[in-house]
């Protein structure tokens, strides 16, 4: 007869089994977390159905089965749902900084009248990080706390996860949503240009100040922006603008670059980012990194500013980073290895006289010779309040505006 120690590693091992089953494809959401979507039940092959036959049984001969247990109420019971309500269904941080981390609790509630047991919980992502309630027991009409901290990406848009948790006796799992935007004080809705295919080359973006207050738009992506329905000569700031955009504005050569950079005069915004998807501003990915969006900030004119790359890989140390622009130049400063990060620092000079928008192409290289194809971005100017100049003004392909 097996030992309740056999017992017990037979039963975390089905367990353990029957949650990575059910976490199987599940990838990172960058659009938002989804709701509890019932999972299929998993497969048995002969064998493992003889296994579990053979604990169950002798499981059973350890302790007397409940009075009202059956074949039937076990399957049934197997496949359905957990009597689990989740307070508040979704986990929402709302709008967070970047490069931040946000901490919130939900409550696990047990609405049967028999008691649930915990067997195993896992995140989603690495992104998210949590509290350890794998072998608690939820007493009828009680609740067990879950603590999630997600962290935030540096670059601005919606950031979602999920926390899927198992409970014994029963194949579905509870799904956790998580959900937050990353913002800085001026936010872009959409956050992104999908231009994949002949698709959204032209369009319309809304940029609007997160607490309401009015700022001004300097520049989009180094031109004059293209305002609908206001006037800058002779209409006084606003909290909301509404431009349009042509991505034919941005291409040089062969390529787009990817990110669409719009200037503000928001001290706690001074640049913000859309990116642009396009099968021409889609970078090989042959190093990999926490984040492909760089940004040297606000740089004054003579100045220089100095831009963090956060690399996973922890065995190929950089060399040093390379660029072909005229309007500025790049020295690798340092690099040390944190918490299974390796983090690079480079100094971002721009060329003498310059001032406006800085969007530069670099190459980073590792002492293997790897190279990765990358873009920084800086606004040259005297402060963050300050709105520099449109560096190229009106775009070449402007059309009129209705105003």
């Amino acid at each position: 007869m097996p030992t309740p120690l056999t017992l017990r590693v037979a039963s975390r091992a089905l367990a353990l089994a029957g949650l990575l089953w059910a976490i199987a494809g599940c990838s990172r959401d960058e659009g938002g977390a989804g709701a509890n979507v019932p999972q299929p039940a998993a497969t048995e092959t002969a064998v493992d159905r003889g296994d579990r036959e053979e604990v169950t049984s002798a499981a059973r001969a350890e302790r007397p089965a409940p009075r009202d247990e059956s074949p039937t109420r076990t399957a049934a019971a197997r496949d359905a749902q957990p009597p689990v309500r989740l307070e508040p269904a979704v986990l929402d941080f709302g709008f967070v900084a970047p490069n931040s981390e946000s901490t919130g609790t939900v409550r696990l509630v047990n609405t049967s009248s028999e008691p649930l047991r915990i067997v195993a919980v896992s995140p989603s992502c690495r992104c998210t990080a949590i509290n350890d309630l794998e072998g608690t027991v939820i007493a009828p009409g009680a609740a067990a706390e879950l603590q999630a901290t997600l962290e935030s990406a540096a670059a601005p848009g919606p950031r979602g996860a999920q926390v899927r948790i198992l409970f014994e006796n029963y194949n579905q799992v509870v799904t956790v949503p998580l959900k937050s935007e990353v913002a800085l004080g001026v936010r872009v809705s959409p956050s992104f240009i999908n231009a994949v295919e002949p698709r959204n080359a032209q369009g319309r973006l809304v940029v609007q100040s997160i607490d309401e207050r009015p700022f001004r738009i300097c520049a989009s992506h180094g031109f004059e922006p293209r305002f609908i329905g206001f006037d800058p000569a002779t209409d006084e700031p606003q909290n909301r603008y509404l431009l349009e955009y042509d991505i034919e504005d941005l291409r040089r050569g062969d390529n787009y670059p990817r990110y669409w950079v719009i200037e503000t005069d928001r001290e706690d915004a001074p640049l913000v980012d859309v990116l642009l998807r396009h099968e021409l501003s889609m970078p090989q990915f042959n190093v990999r990194l926490k984040d492909y969006r760089l940004s040297a900030g606000v740089i004054p004119p003579g100045g220089s500013g100095v831009f963090e790359i956060r690399v996973d890989d922890r065995g190929d140390p950089i060399a040093g980073a390379m660029t072909r622009s005229v309007f500025g130049q790049l020295e690798l400063l340092d690099q040390v290895v944190e918490e299974g990060e390796r983090i690079v620092r480079v100094r971002l000079t721009p060329r003498a006289g310059y001032e406006g928008l800085l969007y530069l192409p670099f190459t980073l290289v590792t002492r293997n010779g790897v190279q990765q194809d990358l873009d920084v971005f800086a606004s040259v100017r005297s402060g963050a309040g300050a709105c520099p100049p449109a560096t190229r003004g009106t775009a070449p392909s402007a059309r009129t505006a209705s105003r």
